[in-house]
């Protein structure tokens, strides 16, 4: 430390003063205090959302062991019902996590890898989608493919449990910038359902052709530039095969 002779003031090699060292590292300490407490702020209330989005997938998980909304071989006299989840945080590897789809079934959440369809039977789709919108291309905001070209939709995946068609919005296209998490596309059937964010989602629809078919979302929610990579280039997360048979 350097004493300043013309006033008689103590100096910190850098030229200041030793009070205003002192008013310096409590402002640092101050700051950095705001953006902890913000950052446990923001990790809480993700905890709350990941813990409301597990009991409600533990309450879907229950009905599909009771044989209701779950993927199944029904007879030809009903629908052939099939379930999707889309969870916004799954677990991609030991730091990040990601969006997955997942199926449910009566023996509980299975991998959407290998969905197997019934052709020339209707086909009765609900995904409930836990996570928020992200901006996609446009033409994947128009649904087609489905009985009457629409979906069925209501706000708020808390619906999931008792959802029916008569209690939802038909609609035939979402906004691709704000209105859409993810999509359910079957592009060699022409089949687009564009999911809206933090809903419950119905649509109807048939396959009048056997074979294997690739859907995928078509929302870039995955990592690198484009968000294309991670998670959307991966079979059974935000993509798979349909055998039609």
């Amino acid at each position: 430390m350097e004493v300043g002779t013309a006033t008689g003031r103590a100096y910190s090699r850098s030229g200041m003063s030793d009070t205003k060292v002192a008013v310096v590292l409590v402002v640092l300490t101050l700051v950095f205090m705001v953006i902890g407490m913000a950052m446990i702020g923001v990790a809480s209330s993700q905890q709350g959302t990941i813990r409301t989005q597990q009991s409600q997938i533990q309450s879907l998980q229950s009905q599909g062991s009771a044989g209701a909304g779950s993927q199944s071989s029904n007879s030809t006299a009903g629908p052939f019902k099939l379930t999707l989840l889309i969870v916004a945080a799954a677990q991609w590897n030991s730091t990040a996590t990601a969006p997955k789809y997942w199926v449910l079934t009566p023996d509980g959440l299975k991998s959407p890898a290998n969905i197997s369809l019934p052709a020339h039977t209707l086909i009765q789709l609900t995904i409930v989608d836990y996570d928020t919108a992200s901006p996609l291309p446009s033409e994947y905001g128009q649904v087609s493919g489905t009985v009457g070209n629409v979906v069925y939709v209501v706000n708020g995946t808390a619906a999931a449990s008792n959802f029916t068609q008569a209690s939802a919005t038909a609609v035939s296209s979402l906004n691709p910038e704000t209105q859409i998490g993810h999509t359910f596309t079957i592009p060699q059937l022409g089949i687009n359902i564009p999911v809206a964010a933090n809903s419950v989602e119905m649509a109807d629809f048939y396959i009048n052709q056997t074979g294997t078919f690739v859907w995928h979302c078509e929302d870039p929610c995955g990592y690198g530039p484009s968000g294309w990579l991670g998670p959307m280039s991966a079979n059974g997360w935000m993509g798979g095969s349909i055998t039609v048979s």
